[in-house]
């Protein structure tokens, strides 16, 4: 992505680069892409991760033991640390 189309970026020109006139940081290039290619991108991957976490899940839970039960509880909690 050339520099010129994000004006909000302002960073100085990488020296003897090879992509010249265009927003890079460390190497990396900004670049643009599709929303739809977006759209389609996040629900693969979203579907890929829901998988894995069914099949770890199933995985766990296949050691279950009446004698001895396996709690499979997905619950997450954020607290913040006390202020000065």
């Amino acid at each position: 992505m050339k520099i010129e189309e994000q004006p909000r970026m302002h960073l100085l020109p990488v020296q003897n680069s090879q992509f010249e006139g265009c927003v890079e940081v460390g190497g990396l290039l900004l670049c643009k892409i599709p929303e739809e290619l977006m759209t389609q991108r996040r629900e693969y991957f979203s579907g890929k991760n829901r998988s894995q976490m069914e099949s770890v899940d199933n995985n766990f839970m296949r050691e279950n033991d009446q004698r001895m039960p396996l709690i499979n509880e997905k619950r997450t909690t954020v607290s913040f640390g006390k202020g000065k």
